[in-house]
């Protein structure tokens, strides 16, 4: 604790602008992001180990890898930001957005997010899967302000 203290004590001292911006938050907020892919790639894993379907999982792995990308390099623009005013940094943020977005509306558009069977298609022995939740992209924009 006592380190915790001191350090917040030679940042205040400093008067380090980063420690006081919105980049903790934004930071919390990619990481929040991270999370929500691993429960959607967990969550889809699940939902098509018991209803397969080629083409619905190869869409949904092409959303999971343009959401990681995004995402990765909104990290690294955190890193690299001068502040949470940084154009980058607000660019690199709206597009990891939108590509989480892009993947919560296809999941759910495919039933995925609420377990629901396709229509008509096979099914496996695999146990059923859970439905699970997803934020929109607002709610997660509003936490990294």
């Amino acid at each position: 604790m006592r380190r915790i203290v001191l350090l917040v004590l030679c940042f205040a001292l400093t008067g380090c602008p980063a420690f006081w911006s919105a980049l903790p938050r934004m930071a919390q907020g990619a990481q929040m992001i991270g999370s929500l892919l691993d429960v959607a790639a967990a969550g889809s894993e699940s939902y098509y180990a018991r209803h397969p379907s080629q083409a619905a999982q190869a869409e949904v792995a092409q959303a999971l890898r343009l959401a990681r990308t995004a995402l990765a390099a909104l990290d690294a623009g955190v890193l690299a930001a001068e502040g949470a005013d940084d154009e980058d940094l607000a660019l690199r943020r709206s597009r990891a957005l939108e590509a989480y977005e892009q993947l919560r509306l296809l999941l759910d558009g495919l039933g995925v997010l609420d377990a629901r069977p396709p229509d008509g298609g096979a099914e496996t022995s695999a146990p059923l899967p859970e439905p699970f939740e997803l934020p929109p992209a607002d709610e997660i924009e509003r936490r990294m302000r």
